[in-house]
């Protein structure tokens, strides 16, 4: 057995000490250690013990850097956390009581964001290019809802337009502070948020234009980048915050974002979450007979279906004064029967003549019942071909007809 060398000076195991002070010696005079010999292993001792000092307080520098780059990265959230800190003294007098408490009235808190929720083909893009308008302008939305501070500063991010069918639409709107709108259009276009880049780029464009109110639409559109393999509230949560991020620092006022529905119109289509984030729900519906509601509900919202009138000309939407928030749907009018038995009937435009057989009506009733419907927006009423009156179509079957007749024009024009 291998004893240790009764000169041999051995520290104990684990000292740290080099690894030659804990390696045994075997009995011989070729395994002595000599004067050198220890002379250098304290100095290869001190070496290692330098090099693991240099290399902590390296690792420590390190740390430090990360510290300083994550505060100066995050200065302005930490500078909003010491602005937003305050006693409920100076809070509560900061603004006195009775000041507005809405950016719209009745529908959307101060500073609030919004959401419209909208089947397809109800009028998401009409409701939204009604907004633009009147922010801008300054004018009650839907001809009811007052802009509290006047004409401001809008964007229309839109992912789902042509440039041309997005320009036609706002031109018929008749939006009269053109200068106060700000248009991008992001169709084709991959723009995701989820990009420091993208997401540094958009805080300039909007605070550059000292935009007041951003409407990103549709909302599953602008959130691209941000979906996940796992649960699609995930994506929701990271979205709206990343747009919390961006309206901090840009000094957006209030964000809104359209959101296609089921069929039913209910809810938003994707992540329950969707209900969490906005101060306001905004619900636009149109049943079988073409009518249109809007409803509204959040933190001091609370509208109850309301009807929508459509200017069939203009796609002008308004809320009539006499619409009230308590107003309960009494059955289907005579426009709304007329408007039903159109949709139930493609491809047939009646007269009015026809109109009092259908109905079993007087002509009197008839030309009321078309009178009526087309000032609502319900229907277009144009002259039909030789030795015909006037007939009735359902406002979207006529625009798509102008819009097929307007492509079969284009597609000429290309030709000649």
């Amino acid at each position: 057995m291998v004893q240790p060398h009764s000169g041999t000076e051995t520290p104990p195991s684990g000292s740290g000490a080099h690894p030659i002070f804990d390696r045994p010696s075997a009995v011989g005079p070729d395994d002595e250690l000599t004067p050198n010999d220890r002379v250098e292993a304290l100095i290869a001792a001190d070496v290692h013990a330098r090099r693991v000092q240099e290399g902590a307080e390296y690792e420590l520098f390190k740390r430090e850097v990360r510290r300083r780059a994550d505060a100066l990265e995050h200065e302005s959230d930490i500078d909003a956390l010491n602005a937003r800190s305050r006693s409920l003294t100076e809070f509560l007098a900061e603004k006195p009581a009775g000041s507005p408490r809405y950016d719209i009235a009745e529908l959307l808190p101060v500073e609030g964001n919004f959401t419209l929720l909208a089947a397809k083909k109800t009028g998401k893009t009409t409701t939204t290019v009604e907004l633009v308008r009147a922010v801008a302008d300054g004018e009650p939305f839907l001809g009811r809802f007052q802009i509290t501070d006047g004409p401001g500063n809008v964007a229309v991010w839109d992912y789902e337009m042509s440039e041309d069918q997005l320009r036609e639409w706002i031109r018929d709107a008749g939006v009269r502070n053109t200068g106060n709108v700000h248009v991008l259009s992001l169709r084709g276009i991959y723009a995701s948020l989820r990009t420091p880049a993208t997401r540094e780029w958009a805080v300039k464009w909007l605070r550059d234009r000292q935009i007041r109110v951003w409407v990103l639409d549709p909302a599953h559109r602008a959130m691209t980048g941000f979906t996940t393999q796992g649960d699609p509230n995930d994506a929701v949560l990271e979205f709206t915050e990343t747009l919390e991020q961006i309206k901090r620092e840009a000094g957006v006022r209030n964000i809104g974002l359209p959101i296609h529905t089921g069929i039913r119109g209910d809810h938003a289509r994707g992540a329950s979450r969707w209900g969490d984030w906005p101060d306001a729900i905004w619900t636009l519906k149109k049943d079988e007979s073409g009518r249109r509601t809007l409803q509204a509900e959040g933190r001091d919202v609370n509208l109850q279906p309301a009807d929508l009138q459509m200017d069939p000309t203009t796609r002008r939407l308004s809320v009539p004064l006499f619409a009230t928030a308590t107003s309960i749907y009494q059955g289907p009018s005579d426009v709304d029967k007329l408007c039903m038995w159109l949709a139930s009937n493609p491809g047939k435009h009646p007269s009015k003549n026809a109109l009092t057989g259908i109905f079993n009506i007087s002509p009197t009733s008839a030309a009321k019942m078309m009178e009526t419907a087309q000032t609502l927006g319900r229907i277009v009423v144009r002259r039909g071909g030789p030795g015909k009156g006037h007939e009735a179509w359902l406002t979207e079957h006529w625009e798509a007809v102008e819009s097929a007749q307007q492509g079969d024009a284009q597609g000429h024009q290309m030709e000649l």
